[in-house]
């Protein structure tokens, strides 16, 4: 079979593939904006694949792209392998190690978040949103009820940063525990300064 020299025939192929692939990431992207997803393991995982794949990648037959190969882009390909190698296993121990030394639950980077949630629609108000990416989920509060009205008149809401905030709920005749459970994220939102642990 006849090598050929030149790109012809094949360039279409490799578009095509490469359009493939940045649809395929700016999905997985759009997927890690809802909560729950996480976007750093998307873009993780995505940069070490890569990584693993120079250092795993073979050469092709001739046939396949329809160019003849060199010394030249064989040394290229050996130094590009060897690239991937090193630098995957250093990012790797890099990250186990930040891993390892973290807590689980707090970011040193405080806005990096929202790489991995936004709240959504952007349009609606702080109160529609479908989702929201704070922590006002895991707050606490007490309450204390009037004896006289039955209703309840003031909570103390544990902010998600530790801080307290009182809020006055006499007026608005509340008297359902489960409803105000249900409130305390809303809360959260209205009056605390920091809505993040």
């Amino acid at each position: 079979k006849e090598v050929n020299k030149n790109d012809s025939g094949t360039r279409l192929r490799h578009i095509k593939v490469l359009v493939w692939l940045v649809f395929d990431i700016l999905i997985n992207c759009l997927i890690g904006l809802t909560p729950f997803v996480d976007n750093f393991t998307h873009l993780g995982g995505m940069v070490y694949g890569f990584l693993c794949g120079l250092s795993a990648i073979e050469r092709l037959p001739l046939d396949f792209f329809g160019k003849a190969h060199s010394t030249c882009s064989r040394i290229r390909n050996y130094s590009v392998r060897f690239f991937g190698l090193i630098l995957s296993v250093v990012l790797i121990m890099i990250s186990t190690a930040l891993l390892v030394e973290s807590d689980g639950g707090s970011s040193p980077c405080s806005n990096c978040r929202y790489v991995s949630c936004v709240p959504f629609p952007f349009w609606e108000t702080q109160d529609r949103k479908w989702w929201y990416c704070d922590d006002c989920d895991r707050v606490k509060g007490d309450v204390t009820k009037d004896d006289e009205t039955g209703y309840y008149d003031v909570l103390a809401l544990t902010c998600p940063n530790g801080a307290m905030e009182t809020i006055d709920l006499s007026g608005q005749d509340i008297s359902d525990s489960e409803w105000l459970r249900n409130q305390l994220p809303t809360f959260c939102r209205q009056n605390c300064d920091s809505l993040f642990a």
